[in-house]
């Protein structure tokens, strides 16, 4: 310990109060002097910055009404339209014409002039079958014709000679019985050889197999060189002219469907390209336990790119009716005071009550008797916040 400290010590144990030293007060109280001498002498010779002038506080802006924005795809322009009820179907295609060709003769086959997918004319040679057999029939079948008239023409004489002794009474009169029931025999013998000569110069005929109308080879079920017996199946010819649709609808909307009513096609393959329709004949009978009812449409095929077996679906128009005013079903809102819709009026919305009439296109527009409405901006999306009267702005 130092001298000062170890003097303190003992001092205090002594019972003796310690002596405070008073410079460093003095040094503190001459220090703040000299500050504040310094401060006021700076303030009379202008070296200290302006004091900042209070700033007042600014009221709070009042809330700023709500703008709802509305995009172009939900609003729409009310315009007289067309309207259309329909019903939606689906089926498979099916030609509209096809016939399956058997044989009618039995021979065998020289020549196949066709394969399936070959286009054929009305009257074009498909196959032929060997015809030196069928010519010798019909040439053994004439003779015998021939042979059996000559028959005929001696008992018709003998019928008449007969006839004449027994008026001369120069023979008994069951001689002219006998005579008339030969002349009946060898005319019944020349009828059954007179159709035999038709039956082969007919099998003569349709040994050449030729198709019934223009189409398409659908399949070919024989080959040259084969021996075919009657009845055996040769080709399947479809006509794509034309192509049949056949779908079914539930038969409580039977009473709405009718033949000539347009059907609207679209078929597997192509797209959203349309295909026009019509319904030609409808079913008496539904389908067993579906409760379905059987429709049969009609369509063209022009270009041929329709084939037989594709998918289509499209819509029944049951009714139509031009130059009428609607709006989409999620437009139309309802409250106690009745059915209204939301105008757009400048930048905010107007309520306005609409009479509907009756639903339009599977229930997806509603036709309304306002025509006051008619070229006004309404709000066509189902936005259940929207009220009358609240401000709005439309997106370019």
């Amino acid at each position: 310990m130092k001298k000062r400290e170890k003097a303190r010590a003992e001092a205090i144990a002594a019972g003796e109060k310690p002596k405070r030293r008073k410079w460093p007060w003095i040094v503190l109280l001459l220090l703040i002097a000299a500050a504040g001498g310094g401060y006021y002498y700076a303030q009379e010779n202008g070296l200290l910055p302006e004091p900042p002038m209070p700033v007042a506080e600014e009221e709070p802006e009042a809330p700023s009404e709500p703008i709802t924005r509305l995009a172009a795809f939900e609003v729409e322009t009310v315009e007289p339209r067309t309207l259309t009820d329909t019903l939606r179907v689906t089926g498979s295609l099916t030609p509209a014409r096809q016939v399956h060709l058997s044989a009618e003769v039995s021979a065998r086959l020289v020549d196949v002039n066709v394969r399936a997918g070959d286009a054929v004319s009305e009257g074009e040679t498909l196959a032929q079958f060997d015809v030196a057999a069928l010519t010798n029939q019909l040439a053994q079948a004439q003779s015998n014709a021939e042979a059996t008239r000559a028959q005929v023409s001696q008992a018709q004489t003998d019928f008449e000679r007969t006839q004449t002794l027994v008026e001369r009474d120069l023979a008994a009169p069951n001689a002219l019985d006998q005579a008339r029931t030969g002349l009946e025999q060898v005319r019944a013998q020349l009828a059954a050889q007179e159709t035999a000569v038709e039956t082969a110069r007919t099998a003569l005929e349709k040994a050449t197999v030729t198709a019934p109308f223009d189409g398409v080879i659908a399949e070919r079920q024989v080959d040259a060189g084969a021996f075919v017996g009657t009845g055996s199946p040769l080709f399947t010819i479809v006509d794509l002219a034309s192509l049949e649709f056949e779908a079914t609808v539930p038969v409580s909307r039977s009473a709405e469907i009718a033949a000539g009513q347009r059907v609207a096609l679209k078929v597997e393959g192509f797209g959203d390209r349309i295909f026009d329709g019509e319904v030609e004949r409808i079913s008496p009978m539904a389908i067993e336990g579906s409760r379905m009812l059987p429709v049969f449409v009609t369509l063209g095929n022009p270009g041929g790119q329709l084939r037989g077996g594709m998918f289509a679906s499209g819509q029944i128009a049951l009714d139509r009716k031009e130059d009428a005013l609607s709006v989409p079903v999620a437009a139309l809102r309802r409250d106690s005071n009745g059915a209204y819709v939301l105008a757009i009026d400048g930048d905010r919305l107007e309520r306005v009550d609409v009479e509907p009439v009756r639903e339009w296109a599977d229930g997806t527009r509603i036709e309304i008797a306002d025509a006051a409405l008619e070229g006004r901006t309404i709000v066509a999306a189902g936005l259940s916040q929207l009220r009358d009267g609240q401000k709005i702005n439309l997106a370019e």
